[in-house]
């Protein structure tokens, strides 16, 4: 009895130190793609409690950018943990966050979202808020365009929508949900469920259109270089 414990504890031990060793090769190997991104650069600059905006010819601000800190290097790749842009336009005003953005080129014209994305639009004029959750994004300034594959979260005043993949012109207005899309829509005590392919939000009027075919091809494009860019594979 005494042996047939030993040789079973032992063969415990070992899937213990086998496991220990798995999980030790897990977090060296994350650590090693953490840094995969800027171990072949050379860090020019670190700002802590960074601060930015963008002034027009009117002298009204465009956009507010600040962050925990900032990493510049050689090549103008930039990082910024927990950014925060403010986007003014008009009567609209866009708060997006996230835990870590990327700016490859240093241009604001391509910033990449990584973790906890949150997009919440606030029309100040009617009231009207709008908030968008999802986990990886890339958002084109320029366009004022967010872009995503990743399963996302709509919340309005009287309605959650969920599906997969988005494209959102903050220009327009228009949210596009380009895949497996169910709105929830509260009306007083009663609640309503929709379901659809594709839907198209438009968040000037407050319309939703209905559609039966998924946006396959724009998903597809914005799948290709989400998962390039944040490495999902």
């Amino acid at each position: 009895m005494f042996v047939t414990l030993s040789i079973f504890q032992r063969h415990l031990m070992i899937k213990f130190n086998l496991l220990i060793i798995f999980f030790s090769f897990l977090l060296s190997s994350y650590s090693l793609f953490a840094d995969d991104t800027t171990s072949q650069r050379e860090l020019k600059n670190k700002i802590y409690n960074f601060s930015s905006k963008n002034i027009d010819v009117d002298m009204s601000t465009k956009w507010r950018l600040t962050g925990l800190y900032l990493e510049k290097y050689n090549d103008n790749y930039t990082i910024i943990k927990n950014p925060k842009l403010k986007l003014f336009n008009s009567d609209l005003i866009t708060n997006i966050s996230s835990e870590t953005a990327i700016d490859p080129k240093g241009t604001m014209d391509e910033i990449y979202l990584k973790s906890n994305v949150f997009v919440n639009r606030n029309n100040s004029y009617t009231g009207d808020n709008v908030k968008l959750y999802t986990s990886y994004a890339i958002f084109y300034l320029p366009k004022n365009l967010i872009e995503t594959d990743q399963d996302v979260t709509i919340i309005t005043s009287d309605s959650t929508t969920t599906g997969n993949g988005l494209s959102a012109d903050l220009y327009s207005g228009l949210i596009t949900i380009l895949s497996n899309v169910e709105r929830n829509v509260s009306d007083g005590n009663k609640l309503q469920t929709i379901k659809g392919n594709q839907m198209i939000y438009n968040t000037k009027t407050d319309e939703w259109i209905v559609k039966n075919k998924p946006a396959s091809d724009l998903k597809k494009s914005i799948g290709n270089k989400v998962t390039t860019t944040f490495n999902l594979n």
